[in-house]
């Protein structure tokens, strides 16, 4: 299905609750060559962009996954500013709804039964009425989807479904926004221009992201810092080369 072109220059969106993300933590694995630890920390100033390369198999999916609240650390810490996600000692594992966080999956993980606007709207259980619907329609305009607002995933293209998905997670503003390999599935044009496309997303909203990726080119494309991870643990990556759409991110789309 063919993407319109939108035309839309979206204001400056509210700045979220920006606050460096500190994750340290160790968590048992099994991979293909036996059981191995994932013993990770570090540290994300707010705001920036980080992309999380290395093999399959070495813990990538499964950091973001503990980072977002969906399993549980076996030891260690996760906390977002001043807020404690999940500390081992002191018994706090804080609920995936109660994070300032958004989650894009790799297959997406649209509801085959809803509509493009009801999807975003899904993500925003603390909006009523007019409220809820002009955050709505923003968010379909920012993705250049506002002429799908009615249609269902199955009538969508997988360029469209990522747009949705990504718009769908940053609907709440959230402060940390996480992103499990959203590009892979797609085709070399689409997936190039989707990269353009999340770069300048990430320049509108200000969210604190982190991304994990195959592809060096990508890596190199859209983080502002490359991280390595080699059977569970952080290895030295070469910094990205400077890239011009760095320097000045056209408004969305």
């Amino acid at each position: 299905m063919l993407e319109r072109p939108s035309n839309f220059v979206p204001s400056p969106a509210p700045a979220p609750v920006t606050a460096s993300l500190s994750v340290d933590l160790t968590h048992r694995l099994q991979g293909p060559q036996g059981a191995f630890d994932l013993s990770v920390r570090l540290t994300i100033p707010a705001g920036r962009f980080v992309v999380l390369t290395g093999p399959s198999g070495a813990g990538k999916t499964t950091l973001l996954r503990l980072i977002a609240g969906l399993e549980r650390p076996a030891t260690g810490r996760v906390t977002m500013g001043t807020r404690i996600w999940s500390e081992s000692e002191a018994g706090i594992f804080a609920p995936v709804r109660t994070r300032d966080l958004g989650f894009v999956f790799q297959d997406y993980a649209l509801f085959p039964n809803m509509t493009a606007a009801a999807q975003v709207g899904f993500a925003l259980p603390g909006l009523r009425g007019k409220a809820r619907a002009g955050r709505v329609a923003e968010m379909l305009e920012i993705a250049g989807l506002a002429h799908l607002a009615r249609a269902y995933p199955a009538q969508l293209s997988g360029g469209q479904k990522q747009r949705l998905a990504l718009v769908r997670a940053l609907a709440r503003r959230p402060g940390l926004l996480l992103l499990d390999e959203p590009l892979s599935a797609l085709d070399p044009e689409t997936r190039a221009e989707l990269q353009g496309h999340l770069r300048r997303m990430h320049a509108h909203f200000g969210a604190t992201t982190m991304m994990t990726s195959h592809d060096p080119a990508e890596a190199a494309r859209l983080a502002d810092t490359v991280l390595r991870l080699e059977a569970g643990v952080l290895v030295s990556a070469p910094a990205p080369p400077p890239d011009p759409a760095h320097a000045a991110s056209p408004p969305v789309p």
